[in-house]
């Protein structure tokens, strides 16, 4: 189920892209959503509480500024680290958390230079559809992670319904004219309504990782259809 994308996702112009942004990230971010975005990530930390995982050691891959990281705190890891392609995302997350468990390391997704089988559980919160190359990064992923870890995807994704296409007036008008003046880039915020047209429904992504060998444990509708959370864990034999 491989789609024909134009969109520049090559490290290198994510890298510059999230680097030229970084300063009004946060503030964007939580400006766009009215702050639901934090309820979003909260949730994973109450699912992974409820459901007992193994939390010991934990990536946040695709961590920039480090919200997501910040919650993940709160399942006391003995360690976690936080990887981005952005080394000014991880500059800002250093100086928003301050915490002896955590280590920010710049990598890319799909080499990462991590042990194989080494992470209880890894997070991707709002990153994977930036990924260059989703299959070769979902086994890098696979390698990294311990048999029954689970990775979780908190993302935006391409929605069919009615009410996705009156949402994006908003999603494809409102917030690329405001959000690039705002961040004083050029593309940015047209970038993340393109990035989230051209990506997979949760459907089609979880058949994706079906075929990676993960298996999909639960995937949650944050907000309607587009925003969604998938639980899967890395059928390693």
């Amino acid at each position: 189920m491989d789609k024909i994308n134009n969109l520049d996702k090559s490290g290198k112009k994510i890298e510059s892209m999230f680097d030229e942004i970084a300063p009004t990230y946060d503030k964007l971010n939580h400006l766009f959503t009215l702050n639901i975005d934090n309820k979003w990530r909260s949730e994973i930390v109450e699912q992974s509480l409820e459901k007992k995982y193994r939390s010991r050691i934990i990536l946040d891959l695709a961590s920039g500024t480090g919200d997501l990281t910040k919650e993940l705190l709160k399942l006391d890891p003995q360690r976690i680290i936080a990887a981005d392609i952005s080394s000014k995302m991880l500059e800002i997350q250093s100086q928003k958390i301050s915490d002896q468990r955590l280590e920010l390391i710049q990598a890319n997704a799909d080499n990462m230079p991590f042990d194989d089988s080494y992470f209880d559980i890894i997070t991707i919160g709002f990153g994977i559809r930036n990924f260059e190359d989703l299959g070769k990064s979902l086994k890098e992923i696979r390698r990294v992670l311990k048999p029954d870890g689970k990775l979780i995807i908190l993302e935006m994704f391409k929605s069919r319904s009615l009410m996705t296409k009156l949402f994006n007036v908003y999603f494809g008008k409102v917030m690329p004219y405001f959000g690039n003046r705002i961040s004083k880039s050029k593309y940015a915020y047209s970038y993340l309504f393109n990035s989230v047209d051209s990506f997979y429904t949760p459907g089609e992504f979880i058949e994706i990782c079906l075929k990676e060998g993960y298996d999909a444990e639960s995937s949650k509708n944050n907000f309607l259809g587009i925003v969604n959370t998938v639980y899967l864990n890395n059928n390693k034999v």
